[in-house]
Order: structure tokens, then C-alpha cells, then sequence
């Protein structure tokens, strides 16, 4: 069985489910397009509020055991009710936890997401830390399985003394990396990634993403899908997925450029579809390499996350995604 370390964030999720917000639209910016309000001062009812277990890292060893491959979270709690309520749910998806360290002063990570049912969409306000007091290299001087992967998502101040460590750790183990980038390092450290990029097998965007990454290194580009893929993957990567919403999802190998509509489903709430995408393309990359296969898994196992309410909910399964991923390699196309 192949196994894959997942660093990043463990929260608990708290979805306040809303019939409707305002949303307006903001043309000053590419990446910040639309705008949700409410009227300041009033009482506003939910329809619902739901507790979830969440977070990158969680969110994606879910997916990939689902898939059958062994997945280890890397991720931080605090002492307290919230902290033991996180570690609880972990441990109820089946995720090996051994490395989940319950320390620091911060409180657990909580996350309170303002879920709109009409716009299919959500704004996330969150607190509390799950991933700068993680003492990294107390956990990966700890491991001693073999590992054949390693995802990094969700990192914050610390970044580039963890990322050190990470590669460090990786080529000691003859692991490939996986890179989700937080939007802390993409407005914070993005000069000082740079040199690392080469190192990684794929990196996962949305189209927000891949935009402010390019801005802020001053690159020159088109607000098109081919030239984010061909000018993101100039940076170093071998592998660049970008996901783009009810586009679906794009990908550049080498001098190949491929792209998958998204799957019809009928949604409901929209967290987590990106961590279900990059767990379902994982797990058959690491299998395979077979980058459509990846894009179908990819795909389906992202719609199907947006037809329930919280993140590790509507997760498939290997034997599901395989179950749907001819259909899906037809309709893949050349970009």
C-alpha cells in the first residue's frame, strides 16, 4: 500500500447555513470578482448551522484512504474541548493520527463558513492556529515508515524553514511533493518559494491563485487558462494543475495542455471540492501517472464532495472513481 504524509491544517468546521447574501460585483480586481454583504446591525436567521471536521490535510488523507492509500496528518490542536473534538473525528474517518500533536498556547483552528444557498458559494472566517506550532521536524525525525509521497498545503509564517525541512526529508525518503500553497505564502513568501518549485512534482491552483502568484512575481501574462499553465509551469514545476470553479479543471505535462469540464451534480455546499479534487487526482497519480485518469478522478470526486455540507462528506471511493472514469477520459480535451 502506498503511503503519503498530508502537512497542513486539522479545524473544526462550523457551517452557517444562509437562505441568501448579498453579492455584489467588484470589477477593480481579477482575483476578488464578487463581494458578499449583509445589512449592517440586523438579526439574520440560519437555516442551518453544522459541525464538520476540516482542514487540508485532513480533508485530503480522507480522500486518499478512501482511495487505499495510507495517509498520516501532520497537523497541530490545542489542549482543550475543541482540540479533542478534532482529534475524535480524525480518528473516526480512519486517518492515522500518530503524528497529530496536541501542544502550543494558540487555540485549535475554527473555522465559522457563511454558506449561501442560493449562489452555491460560501466566505470563510477563521481562527486559531493548526499549523505554525507544529513542530515539523520533531514529527518527521519520528516517522520511520516509508513514504512515497508528501502534500503540503496550509503553511503560514514558518513556511520556509518548514520547506527546508520538507525537502530535506523528501529526498532522504525518495518522496515526491505535492504543493497546495496558502493564500499567507502566495501574499507573503512567493520571491523566497521560487527556488524550491522545481522540487515538486505538481502544484494545485484555483485560477485566483495562479493570477496572484504571477502578479506578484511580476511575470507578464493572459488572463486565459493555456498562458496561467504555460507561465506557472515556467516557474520550475513539472506538473500544474488549475481548477477554475464551473470551468473545471486544467493541466499541464511537459508541452501538453489538457482540460475536464466539471462533473454534473447538483450542489449544495462548495468547501472542500478543491481538497477532494487534489485527493482524487492524487490517488490515481500515484498509481499511475496517467494525468487524464488523474483529471477524471480529480473531477468526480470533487462534484460529488459538493453535494453535502462539509468537506470529507461525499468522498468516493477507489472502486467509484473507477467506476466513472471512462466516461470522463472521453470528454477530456487537448488545450
Amino acid at each position: 500500500m502506498k503511503k503519503v504524509i498530508c502537512i497542513g491544517s486539522a479545524a473544526k468546521d462550523i457551517f452557517i447555513v444562509l437562505d441568501k447574501t448579498k453579492i455584489t460585483e467588484n470589477k477593480e480586481s481579477l482575483t476578488e470578482k464578487k463581494m458578499m454583504s449583509f445589512e449592517f446591525g440586523a438579526k439574520i436567521y440560519a437555516e442551518n448551522l453544522i459541525e464538520e471536521v476540516g482542514g487540508s490535510a485532513v480533508n485530503v488523507a480522507a480522500g486518499l484512504n478512501l482511495a487505499g492509500i495510507k495517509s498520516f496528518v501532520f497537523a497541530r490542536t490545542a489542549k482543550g474541548e475543541v482540540g479533542k473534538w478534532i482529534e475524535k473525528k480524525i480518528g473516526k474517518l480512519k486517518i492515522k493520527k500518530n503524528y497529530l500533536q496536541c501542544r502550543g498556547a494558540t487555540p485549535s483552528s475554527i473555522s465559522a463558513i457563511i454558506s449561501d444557498r442560493e449562489h452555491l458559494d460560501h466566505t470563510i472566517l477563521r481562527t486559531g492556529d493548526s499549523v505554525e506550532e507544529f513542530d515539523l521536524k520533531k514529527a518527521l525525525n519520528k516517522f520511520r515508515e516509508k513514504v512515497d509521497w508528501i502534500y503540503v498545503g496550509s503553511q503560514k509564517k514558518n513556511s520556509l524553514e518548514k520547506m527546508e525541512e520538507i525537502i530535506k526529508f523528501a529526498h532522504n525518503k525518495k518522496a515526491k511533493l505535492a504543493f497546495v500553497p496558502s493564500s499567507y505564502q502566495i501574499e507573503n513568501d512567493i520571491n523566497e518559494l521560487v527556488k524550491y518549485f522545481k522540487e515538486f512534482e505538481i502544484i494545485f491552483l484555483n485560477r485566483d491563485e495562479a493570477i496572484e502568484i504571477l502578479q506578484n512575481l511580476e511575470v507578464k501574462f493572459k488572463d486565459t487558462p493555456l498562458n496561467l499553465l504555460q507561465e506557472i509551469k515556467n516557474l520550475g514545476f513539472k506538473n500544474v494543475v488549475i481548477t477554475d470553479g464551473a470551468n473545471g479543471a486544467y493541466i499541464r505535462k511537459d508541452i501538453d495542455s489538457f482540460h475536464l469540464e466539471v462533473n454534473k451534480t447538483k450542489k449544495i455546499e462548495t468547501v472542500g471540492a478543491g481538497d477532494a479534487f487534489t485527493s482524487g487526482f492524487l490517488a490515481s497519480y500515484i498509481e499511475s501517472t496517467d494525468i487524464k485518469k488523474s483529471l477524471a478522478w480529480g473531477i468526480v470526486n470533487s462534484g460529488e464532495v459538493l453535494t453535502k455540507i462539509g468537506a470529507t462528506k461525499g468522498l468516493l471511493t477507489k472502486k467509484e472513481m473507477v467506476n466513472q472514469e471512462k466516461t470522463l477520459i472521453e470528454k477530456i480535451e487537448k488545450i
